[in-house]
Order: C-alpha cells, then structure tokens, then sequence
C-alpha cells in the first residue's frame, strides 16, 4: 500500500508540533513568573511523588517546633516560679533563726505575720498557670492543683491534680519530661521517728505512722480500781477527779494504819508526800510526786493493814480532739486511728501513768505549707510547750525547711536541666527542618536560568516551525502541476 504525503498531512503534523511548542512555553513561561517547577503530576510525576513526601515531612517538623516551643515556654515559667519558691524557704529559714533567739512577743507576732506572708506566695506559686493551664498540676493542667484549709489540723494542702508528670512527645524521638508534678514538688515526705511532747508518759509505739504534721493526744481517766486486802476504794469524785492512768502497779498507795483498827492513819500515793486519814474520809485527795491525783474512800481500811496497794486506773485516749476516743489497753503498741481522715498512730501505753495533753509530732511530714504553719505555730508557741520544748520545736522545724530549701533547690535543678534539653532540640528539629526546607525548594522550584534559556529554546523552534510550516502551505503553480 502506498503512503502519500498530501499537504493536508503536513499541515496536521506541523499544526500539532506547533501545539506541542505552545504548551511547553507556556509552562516554562509558568515557571518562570511563579518560581515553581512542578504545577501538576505530569510535570515530573517521580519529582512530584518526592516533594509529597518532603512537603509531609516539613509539615510534620514544623508541628514538632511549634510543640517543643510550647514546652520551652511552660518549662521555663514553672522554671522561674520554682526558683521563686526557694528563695522563699530561703527567707523561712532566716525567720526560724530569728524565732529560735527571740520571746519578744512584739517580734513574735512580726515573724509570724510574715511567715503567712511567705505561705500564701507559696500558695500562688503551687497554684500558678498560663494560656495553656495550671504548671503543677500534672497532667490535670485544667485542675486547680492546690485548695488550702487554714483551719486543718496538720495545715497541709490538699492536692487535686495527677501525680503523673507533663511529658512531650514527638515522633520519632524520645519521650522527655516537660513539667514536675506539684505534689512531687510541693509535698514531699521524709518521715522521721515520731516524737512525743507532754507528762502523760505516752511514747511512740513500734508501728509506721501514717498521721502528719502534729496531733493533740488526750489521755481521760475513767475508772480507779485498788488491788483487794487494804479495803481502801475509790472515792466519789474518782471518775471526774482522779488523774492517774495505767495497769497495775503504774501506779501504788501506801498506806499506814497506825491506829491498828482502820480508823486512822497515812497515805501516799507514788511515794510522795505522806498525808493522814480517818475513817470518815469518803473522798480524799492524795497528790503523787508529778501532780497526779487520786481520790480515796478510806472509810473500810483493813484493821492494821499497812503496805503498798497496787492501782488500777483506766481511761481513754483521743487523737483527734476528744471528737473519738478508745479504750486504752496499755500495751507497747496500741494502735489509733482518726476516723476522719484515716491517719493512723501507734503508741506504747505501758508507761501512761496520768491524764493530760500531749503532742504527737510526726518529723518530717509536713509539705512545703504545712511546715511554714509549723513553725509559725511554734514561734507562738500554740501547743503552750516549756521554754525548752519549743526551743527545741523551733530546731525541729528549721530542719524541716533546711531538708524542704534542698528539695527544691533540686527541683530547680531538674527544671534547668529539662529546660536545656528541650532548648537543644530546638535548636536541632529547627536546623531539620530548615534543611528539609532546602530540598523542598530543590525538587519544586523551577532553575530560572535554565528555565529561561529554555524559553527561548523553545521560542527558537516554534519560530523555525512555523517558517518551515509556510513553506510547506506556500505552493506555486509549477509544483502543484508537478
């Protein structure tokens, strides 16, 4: 079959190539004006498929700064709320110094006044936020991490934030702590032995405490009882009266009858000071060598009995203000608990042997609130403890805020060093993604030299086109005789 070449044919290819030239300039042209290489799949389909994977890539590194910005930022306020509360605890430390030295009351009632100062700064420091929530509240960053109750018992702040610390997390990289949760930074508890302040003879049991800060201890007398033979009973005012607390033999009477008939004679009672009695004496009072008292029917004294009659003097104790109180069973380690918070406190009764008020206090218990209450308290000495005692409260106290100045001094440190980190991969995921930014920029923006050589490249050829095309259309009658 024979193939000719008729004018029409030429026409069409060379109108095509013409279209082809037209569509390549003009893209160069596209180029050229808006700096991109790549405006549709068919431009460089392989080129395309990798600016795709690079433009995610860029997308996902500038996500990553705009998170570790945001960590810096939180990292570095609770950085500067941290270093704010030591020097706080710094300033505590030189009130308790002071305390330790002073009874003027007028200074007193100065130190105390600024030792609540420093505590409510404390409390808006534990409490601080910005745009993006509460800094030590853990995870709870919409939770008010710290409520306080001035009138609590142990003055310590009770915390409704996580115990989970803030983390940030980028793909691909390893997680890091952002930000300390508030009760790890603010509640910190090294319990120490529990000490025992009063008369009462209470001491600490063998078991672990788990109350805080301090608690009244309330030893009440309930019942005397005397061991048989002597005939003397308790008295009419026993019940309200009687001062004396423990098992038998705690505490003893020695009786004398020297008118060899019960009628008259002396009584002591712990070997103090021997007083007389008579047979019409239903409610005598004997006075032991400490101030404990006992109230005695001595109405039936055995004729000629003389010698020491062992006592029975049981009561009740209360760690919780007298609201409950618990049969004391004297034994080395009893154990009580407060029913309304569950704070258990264990204590050896075998030496009991009055009534009063002693203070339990649990060493190294209190947070970073209640041990500025603490002082406070013992700077005015509350607990109305002998010159001794509170000297030796105060000691204890600034011992708590020496160990609580150190705590956070290293919380201090943590949020530095945390705070360096996340500034140092920064520093790196910018200069990623600043490089991933440069390769972008290689795979899709158009080389405008090239591009424009290019264009006239193509300028040529569409000019040399177009003259042959004319050619081709241009006839003359000889060639089309031909």
């Amino acid at each position: 079959m024979n193939f000719r070449v008729t004018p029409r044919l030429a026409i069409d290819f060379a109108t095509s190539e013409l279209g082809r030239q037209a569509a390549e300039l003009q893209r160069t042209q596209q180029q050229i004006s808006t700096g991109i290489r790549l405006h549709r799949p068919s431009d460089d389909p392989a080129a395309v498929r990798r600016s795709i994977i690079q433009k995610d890539q860029l997308t996902r590194l500038n996500t990553h700064i705009e998170s570790v910005r945001h960590s810096k930022s939180r990292v570095s306020q609770a950085h500067v709320q941290l270093r704010e509360a030591q020097q706080l605890y710094v300033r505590a430390r030189e009130v308790a110094l002071t305390g330790a030295q002073t009874t003027e009351p007028a200074e007193i009632k100065i130190l105390a006044a600024e030792l609540d100062g420093i505590l409510n700064q404390l409390i808006s420091i534990a409490n601080s936020s910005d745009e993006s929530g509460y800094l030590f509240a853990g995870t709870a960053t919409d939770t008010e991490p710290f409520s306080f109750d001035s009138s609590s018992t142990d003055g310590t702040a009770t915390y409704a934030g996580t115990s989970a610390s803030s983390f940030l997390r980028l793909t691909g990289d390893a997680e890091r702590e952002a930000l300390i949760a508030g009760d790890e930074i603010f509640q910190t508890v090294i319990r120490e032995p529990t000490i025992i302040l009063g008369n009462t003879g209470l001491s600490s049991g063998l078991g672990t405490d788990t109350a805080t800060g301090h608690r009244t201890l309330t030893v009440t007398h309930t019942a005397t009882t005397f061991a048989v033979g002597s005939g003397v009973s308790a008295g009419t005012s026993s019940v309200a009266g009687d001062t004396i607390i423990g098992a038998s033999g705690t505490n003893q009477l020695q009786i004398v009858d020297t008118s060899g008939t019960g009628a008259s004679g002396t009584v002591s009672l712990n070997n103090g000071a021997s007083i007389n009695f008579t047979s019409a004496d239903t409610d005598l009072t004997v006075t032991g060598p400490n101030g404990e008292q006992v109230y005695l029917d001595l109405s039936a004294i055995t004729a000629g009995f003389s010698g020491t009659v062992d006592i029975v003097a049981d009561g009740t104790l209360s760690i919780d203000g007298g609201i409950t109180t618990q049969p004391i069973a004297f034994s080395t380690n009893e154990t009580y608990t407060d029913p309304a918070d569950g704070a258990t406190v264990h204590l050896d009764t075998t030496t009991l042997f009055r009534t009063g008020e002693d203070s339990a206090e649990f060493v190294g218990t209190n947070d970073v609130f209640g041990t500025l209450i603490a002082l406070r308290d013992d700077l005015t000495n509350s607990r109305n403890l002998s010159g001794p005692d509170r000297k030796d409260a105060i000691n204890r106290r600034l011992g708590d805020i020496e160990r609580l100045e150190d705590h956070l001094l290293d919380e201090v440190g943590i949020q530095a060093v945390t705070l360096e980190q996340i500034e140092r991969l920064l520093v790196r995921t910018e200069d990623q993604t600043l490089d991933q930014q440069i390769k972008y920029g290689e795979t899709t923006s158009a080389g405008l030299a090239e591009a424009a050589i290019r264009m006239q490249e193509l300028l040529t050829l569409q000019q040399f086109t177009m003259a042959s095309v004319s050619n081709l259309v241009s006839q003359n009658l000889l060639d089309f005789l031909k």
